[in-house]
């Protein structure tokens, strides 16, 4: 089981329930993603807590029982597409994406998905294995099975993976999130520019299709890295909106700071915390990064007062670690 820290700053902070004034951005990224079904791209400077808001909304999703949630991090590395499709169907098994469950019979889900024109993915995953839509629907559940398998060559086919993903929805009638993290990745990492614009076409197809089966939440800190991605005439131009992580306001760092100080039985002062915060610029992960130093040097004097000395000590211990200036 894993120690939750005072002050995460190694990683994204998970439970939702440790984040600090999040709440409310969390519910607006849900309206957004979940409830109007819009394919998002949440974008912030690095370490400013966007991977933490999108695990948080991925977590919320993963309680529903009408729902899947899948992860992936371009930052691996995942470098390719045909690693992209392998990390997303092993995610899919991991999640259960699957077909033949309890909430729809496998034939009825499939014969649905099936009977409707609209729903082209079931015949994209059976013409992937050289099937058509005509076949038996035993032997199209199992070519979807087959495309979400990750030691199956058929895995390593970014547009079959995703295509058999929303057959499992269709025929199971659920929602599906994928989160992307580090999007800008496609174009700064990948050495082959092909098989960079053949993933984006992969996701674009995803996003365009009108009944938001699968919504894409793609989150990026690379502002040119996005700004390519989005260019006119490129795969993702105008698919999708984006969420601008807002800042996190000044009341809720002095609530949630004076709390998680509490929690080590420290008492903190406004005076403090705002000589953090000017420090800091309200930047997510250098606060807490100034915070766990303060915790550290409490530690190490056996002191219980958080005074002016300590945190300016606190404050050139964050600002020499390498992160401190991305």
């Amino acid at each position: 089981m894993d120690v939750i820290k005072t002050f995460q700053i190694s990683g994204p902070v998970r439970p939702e329930q440790r984040l600090i004034g999040r709440g409310p951005t969390v519910d607006a990224l849900e309206h957004q993603v979940v409830v109007s079904r819009q394919a998002t791209l949440l974008v912030r400077e690095r370490r400013a807590g966007k991977t933490s808001v999108a695990l948080a909304l991925i977590d919320r999703i993963r309680l529903r029982d009408d729902a899947w949630a899948l992860e992936v991090d371009l930052a691996a590395p995942i470098l390719s597409s045909e690693e992209l499709a392998k990390r997303l169907a092993e995610q899919a098994r991991a999640a259960g994406v699957r077909l033949g469950s309890r909430r729809v019979g496998l034939r009825t889900g499939l014969r649905k998905a099936l009977s409707e024109v609209a729903e082209p993915a079931v015949g994209d995953a059976a013409s992937a294995l050289g099937m058509d839509t005509g076949a038996d629907v035993s032997k199209v559940a199992a070519a979807i099975d087959t495309l979400l398998s990750p030691v199956e060559a058929g895995a390593a086919n970014l547009a079959g993976v995703l295509a058999g993903i929303r057959a499992a929805a269709v025929a199971e009638d659920r929602f599906v999130l994928i989160l992307i993290d580090e999007i800008g990745r496609l174009v700064t990492d990948w050495s082959q520019p092909e098989d960079s614009r053949r993933a984006q076409h992969a996701l674009a197809a995803v996003m365009r299709v009108p009944d938001s089966r699968i919504v894409l939440l793609l989150a990026g800190s690379d502002r040119a890295a996005n700004a390519a991605l989005l260019a006119d005439g490129e795969p993702l131009h105008h698919d999708g909106l984006s969420f601008l992580l807002p800042e996190i306001s000044r009341e809720d760092w002095h609530h949630g700071l004076t709390e998680r100080f509490l929690e080590i039985s420290a008492a903190i002062d406004r005076e403090r915390i705002n000589q953090i915060l000017a420090a800091s610029g309200g930047h997510a992960q250098r606060t807490m990064r100034v915070c766990a130093h303060v915790e550290q040097l409490l530690g190490e004097e056996r002191l219980f007062d958080i005074t002016e000395g300590l945190v300016e000590q606190a404050i050139e211990l964050a600002r020499s670690h390498p992160s401190w200036s991305d």
